[in-house]
């Protein structure tokens, strides 16, 4: 029985093998098409696909002119293949599909040019595509296109894939700490993405407004997406925080949560299914290291919206001079001196420190004696921003000069708040602060000094200063600069400057023209430049911003090196590009290698530092490799 099972396997590779070489031979080819497909009407500012699709080995995919639309990713490459045996006689395809992602500026009608490519030896033409770019969004075409919900989000679909990507292949939902807060009371908002497929070019379009809420983000200015693992269902899904939000109820009653909407496109792999039939060696070739298919998929997320109820504030035990402060908090209060000489400065400092509201926290102004000059608080605020909340200090500085000696008295400041977590209110009090005054000498009568806000302390005691006295720097009468050497030196300097300037200007134009040679000798002194600057965002944990700055380093490189125009780039022409300037075929490869491992890098699951680190070290030592062999 074993020998059996191990000859049947025997004949499947001998009848694979058989297959594939027999494919090679003209006459099995079949009539090679390259056709381009793309929606015809767009909306102002919409993102969507040009697909080309190749019955056959392709190599040297040359782009086409997009004209007015922006390319944003692409020329991304797929393959499928499929071999058949029915009744003996053998079919065999393969499909290159070669897709851009690309999106429309301005209104008008726009003529996409045909791509080409080489196929055994011989150039084959796309057709070209008219697309008519409207205001607003563009009217439905298909009536199969529809809008699906899973788990707390909603998406939005081409017709074309949504028999391919399902709905719970890819979503996302908004969480919210507490959904029957205090007025004033922190709310924490969490948008997370579940993915259990390759996603790239992730974009938030819209956030959620917050409509009666005072808010702040907790990300900062990182994008990076921490990624981590769940398992859902008996599925293991990809999980990464794309947003997080405190926010702070301003009015009692239902306030909504708006949905917050994402595009992005993602990777689904499709196996083609065929029928059944009683050919032995089917299933054999109908696997899927012979039939395979990885298709973009751009796709809509959306959040649903999120109602949350807010309570008043108890009014059982609220304090008369109650000013909204709600969260845990702790007060402190200082003077910097109470024994001084008057016109002399001092400060009264109050420290609120906790978790709650505090860029919207407010303080009783101290009441100072009537001899007392005071000016506004310097307010300074210390806030941590972090994933449980907003958390710090804030500090109010005010400053008084007395202007008559004496013994007075400040009266204490009350600071009250209402803790959520306790349903209680509570009162901090500074104490009284005793200050005794001692007569000003005459030194110290016209200006005070303090350790802040010296700013605001006015000149007082003198409306009119004396005349000043000391040595004087006197020069001798009747000497003039008029037709002096001097006089003539400086009437003949603005020619010989303008004379210098021409004959520079006329060199720098000499090298300028030669635009190709510029670039050439640039090249790679750019390209370090914009590594230079992914390692500066790769330090940061700026997975988003790193991403970017390496693949513009590495395309700008091959644009610059060779003068090869932007919409003529692809990964063909870089083959092509390297080899044929003699590069050899393993820089040849690292460097196609690095653009390739780019590409998906971003939101693939694992250690988003350690893969930053290592397509930074593959796209240094792809340049540098480039550079040695190219000189």
């Amino acid at each position: 029985m074993l020998n059996l099972k191990i000859n049947i396997i025997w004949v499947r590779l001998l009848v694979a093998s058989a297959a594939l070489l027999l494919s090679l031979h003209p006459a099995f080819a079949n009539d090679v098409k390259l056709i381009a497909s793309a929606k015809q009407v767009v909306g102002v500012g919409e993102r969507f696909q040009i697909t080309y699709k190749l019955n056959g080995n392709g190599h040297s995919f040359r782009s086409p002119d997009f004209g007015s639309l922006s390319v944003l990713s692409g020329p991304n490459t797929s393959t499928s293949s499929s071999i058949q045996i029915i009744n003996g006689s053998m079919q065999q395809s393969y499909t290159m599909t070669y897709s851009f992602i690309v999106q429309a500026n301005g209104e008008g009608e726009i003529t996409v040019s045909p791509a080409s490519v080489v196929v055994e030896g011989k150039k084959y033409t796309s057709n070209s595509l008219k697309i008519k770019v409207v205001k607003g969004s563009a009217p439905a075409t298909n009536p199969s296109a529809s809008t699906r919900s899973n788990s707390g989000n909603t998406r939005t679909g081409n017709s074309r894939n949504s028999g391919v990507l399902q709905n719970d292949d890819v979503y996302v939902r908004a969480f919210v700490s507490n959904t029957n807060p205090y007025l004033g009371e922190q709310v924490i908002v969490t948008y997370k993405l579940f993915t259990k497929v390759g996603i790239s070019n992730l974009m938030m379009n819209k956030g959620s407004a917050f409509t009666g809420f005072w808010s702040k983000s907790l990300m900062g200015n990182k994008s990076q997406l921490k990624q981590s693992k769940q398992n859902i269902n008996g599925e293991e899904y990809t999980v990464a925080v794309f947003a997080r939000y405190a926010v702070f109820p301003q009015k009692t009653g239902v306030l909504t949560i708006d949905p917050a909407e994402l595009e992005c496109t993602a990777q689904v792999r499709v196996n083609t299914q065929r029928k059944r039939s009683n050919d032995p060696f089917e299933e054999f070739f109908n696997d899927p290291f012979f039939n395979r298919n990885v298709r973009n998929v751009e796709t809509t997320l959306r959040t649903k919206p999120i109602n949350i109820k807010v309570k008043p504030l108890p009014q059982e035990g609220k304090p008369d001079n109650f000013s909204g402060a709600v969260g845990d908090f702790t007060f402190k209060s200082s003077i910097d001196k109470n024994k001084l000489n008057a016109n002399d400065a001092l400060t009264i400092s109050f420290v609120v420190s906790g978790k709650g509201n505090l860029e919207l926290l407010e303080l009783p102004k101290p009441k100072f004696p009537s001899d007392f000059e005071s000016y506004e608080p310097k307010i300074s605020s210390h806030i941590k921003t972090r994933s449980s909340g907003i958390s710090g200090s804030k500090k109010f500085e005010y400053l008084a000069i007395p202007r008559t000696p004496g013994d007075f008295v400040i009266p204490p400041v009350i600071f009250n708040f209402f803790n959520p977590t306790e349903n209680k209110y509570y009162s901090y009090s500074s104490g009284e602060f005793k200050i005794h005054v001692d007569k000003g000498n005459k030194n110290s009568a016209g200006i005070t000094y303090s350790s802040s806000a010296q700013e605001d302390i006015k000149f007082i005691g003198k409306d009119i200063r004396h005349i000043k006295s000391g040595p004087y720097d006197l020069k001798p009468a009747n000497i003039f600069i008029f037709e002096s050497n001097i006089f003539y030196i400086l009437l003949a300097l603005p020619v010989v400057l303008l004379v210098l300037i021409i004959i520079l200007w006329k060199r720098q134009e000499k090298r300028r023209s030669n635009i190709s040679l510029l670039k050439n000798r640039k090249a790679n002194k750019v390209a370090r430049t914009k590594l230079h600057q992914a390692d500066k965002f790769r330090k940061a944990g700026d997975d988003k911003a790193f991403y970017d700055e390496i693949a513009q380093a590495l395309w700008g490189y091959i644009a610059d090196k060779f003068n090869i125009p932007q919409s003529g780039l692809s990964i063909e022409t870089v083959k092509e590009t390297l080899a044929g300037k003699g590069a050899g075929e393993q820089i040849t490869d690292n460097f196609v290698n690095t653009l390739h491992n780019i590409e998906f890098a971003r939101f693939a699951p694992g250690d988003s530092g350690g893969k930053m680190e290592t397509v930074y070290n593959e796209a240094l030592n792809a340049i540098t490799q480039a550079e040695k062999a190219l000189k």
